[in-house]
């Protein structure tokens, strides 16, 4: 443990977060199954599990295959039907696809992450803020659709929420890792380290809150100073998260560190919101 409070590399948090984590269990619900997933905005990729850390997808076009490859992937099930599914996507610069797939309503909602290059991430804030830019450089692009049966517009699928808003969560990813979070709005919200590896340090980043069902939310930052997405999916009633956190293994904008997290949670006296 360190003795003073510094901002490091995502790789040395990935490192800190290992030993005895709360992560949930990886699961092989999934192998043999091919579930093609029909986006909102016309596109068909299918995924076939071949086993619990491969898979194949292959975008499909007036039915042939159009863009296919093989990914390694995590999931795990942080409720029964409900499966949170994370890839690096080796044919594509530092992007990684997140799925959180409900089999029960057959609609999913998938994140397409990118961390940015160095030329990006250096811009300083005042000039990103100059030339209209978001200040944090980290992507997130959210698509929804159905699985397994057409796209329709009446289809229950995963929607923007502010259930999360006013409230004050803590984190325990492991005993030896604790954070909270006050969400401020619909898109901000300040983390603060309680104790670990970045013990002491605050800020306040974008975000997105999206309802996956009652007190089951997917939540996703992305932080200005050290390039970084989060993405969990916060269980209100097991009082659960599972996810994963990406960034640069070193601040050198090489290579990439995507680790799966979980922590036991607590929620915290509410934050006064008008």
């Amino acid at each position: 443990m360190q003795a003073t409070s510094e901002w490091i590399p995502v790789g040395a948090l990935g490192e800190a977060f290992m030993p005895d984590n709360n992560s949930l269990p990886a699961i092989d619900d999934l192998i043999g199954k091919s579930l093609t997933l029909n986006f909102e905005n016309g596109w068909t990729i299918r995924h076939d599990f071949a086993s619990a850390s491969r898979l194949h997808w292959a975008r499909i076009e007036g039915g042939r295959v159009a863009e296919e490859n093989h990914e390694h992937y995590m999931a795990t099930r942080p409720r029964n039907g409900i499966y949170f599914v994370d890839l690096i996507k080796s044919g594509e610069r530092a992007t990684s696809v997140s799925l959180v797939l409900d089999t029960a309503k057959q609609s999913f909602i998938a994140v397409i992450g990118q961390l940015p290059p160095a030329e990006e991430s250096l811009i300083p804030l005042i000039r990103r803020i100059e030339q209209g830019k978001d200040l944090a450089a980290v992507s997130a692009t959210f698509l929804r659709g159905t699985i397994d049966r057409p796209f329709e517009a009446t289809a229950d699928l995963p929607e923007v929420t502010d259930e999360l808003v006013g409230k004050r969560v803590e984190y325990t990813y492991s005993p030896f890792e604790k954070y909270e979070h006050i969400y401020l709005n619909e898109k901000r919200y300040t983390w603060h380290c309680l104790d670990g590896s970045e013990k002491g340090l605050a800020d306040t980043d974008a975000c997105h809150h999206y309802r996956i069902g009652d007190r089951l939310y997917l939540f996703v930052w992305r932080e200005k100073v050290i390039p970084t997405l989060g993405i969990i999916m916060v269980d209100l009633e097991a009082m659960k998260t599972t996810g994963k956190i990406m960034g640069y293994e070193a601040n050198d904008f090489g290579a990439i560190r995507n680790f799966d997290v979980g922590a036991r949670v607590r929620v915290l006296p509410a934050v006064p919101v008008e």
